[in-house]
């Protein structure tokens, strides 16, 4: 484009001499000849500049592309404003309703599991009843028998020891946990559970405490129910249904020898202490009650 302006401009910058040129040349050889006035060829010229003056305007005009808009600097993107983030509110700890209850069922003991553990591992909870002078580790039994007349450290005793029925877990998480201990007339072991066959003894003494390395429990006693020795009704530990324990929970109320406010339900969890009566009919007496956690085992 800048190459074809200049050449524009010297064919002009001719054209003007040329014109210029033959005027003075035509006004000297043909002043007396010419007809036409000396200023009219002047005129001529110019207008011939004129045009072609006016044709460059326009092609100029007409050619020369729109300039572009100076470019401006690329806006800078200023990083996002980072909004701080949502603060998470940590849910305010509910308030244990039990806590004096706990604090006063941990001062009645004094517990080492890992203690007890390391003579038997099969020491797995704790229960705690004063008033019919129990205070003595649960084993984990591998059946029904082995603690039947085994000690602690695994000698022979004839009292045995207090264990878990072989099918129950020892969190007391199963429907029905139940515990076994002999009753030899001496106040050892379970020998002091047939106080509660007394109504006025239970109102005194209505419930007891269970100990785990982890939690600690309250058990409210609901009923006393002397069975046969051969009576299995109370020793069932799960339940097919509600309706089955419902059907169990009525068998309690019509046959306990105490009358209880406590008040059992499926959703409940009981626990039955299991001994003898040694009476002559060599019948059973279970002492069953629904467990209450209070909170977590500290170890003193």
């Amino acid at each position: 484009m800048e190459l074809k302006r200049r050449l524009i401009l010297v064919i002009l910058s001719v054209l003007f001499l040329l014109s210029a040129a033959l005027t003075v040349s035509f006004g000297l050889k043909y002043v007396g000849e010419t007809t036409r006035p000396l200023n009219e060829m002047t005129q001529q010229a110019n207008s011939v500049a004129t045009f072609m003056a006016n044709y460059y305007q326009t092609a100029t005009a007409q050619t020369s592309p729109t300039p572009s808009p100076t470019p401006t600097s690329a806006p800078s993107l200023a990083a996002p404003k980072l909004l701080p983030p949502t603060a998470t509110i940590a849910p305010t700890p509910t308030p244990n309703p039990h806590a004096e209850e706990l604090m006063q069922a941990l001062s009645l003991v004094e517990i080492d599991f890992p203690a007890w553990q390391s003579l038997n591992p099969d020491v797995q909870a704790w229960i705690h009843n004063e008033s019919i002078r129990v205070d003595h580790p649960i084993l984990k039994s591998p059946d029904n028998e082995y603690y039947l007349t085994r000690d602690l450290d695994l000698s022979y005793k004839e009292m045995g020891s207090i264990f878990f029925d072989f099918r129950n877990k020892s969190d007391f998480s199963d429907p029905n946990t139940i515990i076994y201990g002999h009753n030899f007339d001496n106040g050892l072991m379970f020998s002091n559970l047939v106080w509660y066959k007394s109504q006025q003894f239970y109102e005194q003494n209505p419930f007891y405490y269970l100990y785990t390395p982890e939690q600690v429990y309250r058990v409210d006693i609901a009923a006393g129910i002397v069975v046969r020795e051969t009576d299995v009704t109370y020793l069932v530990v799960d339940f097919s249904s509600d309706a089955e324990f419902n059907s169990l929970i009525r068998t309690i109320e019509e046959n306990s020898v105490i009358e209880s406010e406590i008040r059992l339900s499926p959703s409940d969890r009981l626990v039955t202490l299991y001994t003898c009566t040694n009476d002559w009919l060599g019948q059973r007496f279970v002492v069953i009650g629904k467990i209450t956690p209070l909170g977590p085992f500290a170890a003193p």
